[in-house]
């Protein structure tokens, strides 16, 4: 049950690190009562890992909101144990994380409680890794949760908690954005979604896109 990734190449990645990213999102649509929701995707992930709703914004027709991060990385665990389209991650941990020497986590459960700690781990610089140890609540347990990664303090992508196992993520982004319903922490179905994916070419830090109704126009600066 341990996913495990033999190295990631983030030579790519370190010139990017902390920039600040932008995309307005105009709504020339009749499209109302939605968010303008950021969600990932990424080239590896855990069998039972999900993606969430990781930055919205409320989006009226005729209006335009931006949404902005920085490329920060950060471990994250939540509450919620089962999860399904549109049900939050009951956010609860964030602990900071790097792609050398603080890219590993350990996560526990004692007292009723989740918590982090730093692990040496044998994972190569570049893949973000959590440990979960033989006290953190598995399949059937009541107080289940969940554990993944994040970006700018905000969760991106996690999977239920299981006693043992290691979880390993590629740390490189896929942007995809949506208007849609999700409120930020909910896990999003990127099949249920018209979503265009945000590529940066460049360089490039700033976006931005307006929907139609119908489709996605989407500008770089």
């Amino acid at each position: 049950m341990t996913h495990t990734l033999q190295g990631v190449d983030v030579a790519d990645l370190v010139p990017s690190l902390g920039a600040q990213h932008s995309v307005a999102v105009t709504n020339h649509s009749t499209v109302d009562g939605h968010n303008a929701v950021l969600f990932q995707g990424s080239p590896s992930l855990p069998d039972n890992a999900v993606p969430l709703a990781w930055l919205a914004r409320l989006s009226r027709p005729g209006t335009t909101v931006t949404l902005e991060w920085s490329l920060n990385y950060c471990f994250v665990h939540g509450r919620q144990g089962n999860l399904h389209d549109g049900v939050d991650y009951g956010g609860a941990g964030v602990l900071d994380a790097r792609l050398a020497r603080y890219n590993v986590a350990g996560l526990s459960y004692r007292a009723g409680t989740f918590g982090f700690r730093r692990e040496q781990g044998d994972h190569p610089d570049g893949v973000l890794a959590i440990f979960q140890d033989d006290t953190v609540p598995g399949r059937d347990a009541y107080r289940r949760g969940c554990v993944g990664i994040g970006m700018d303090g905000a969760a991106t992508f996690v999977a239920a908690t299981e006693p043992g196992v290691d979880l390993t993520f590629d740390p490189h982004p896929e942007y995809w954005l949506t208007l849609a319903r999700y409120a930020a922490g909910a896990v999003v179905d990127p099949a249920a979604t018209q979503a265009v994916r945000l590529t940066f070419p460049g360089g490039k830090t700033r976006a931005h896109a307006t929907f139609t109704g119908t489709t996605w126009t989407v500008d770089y600066r």
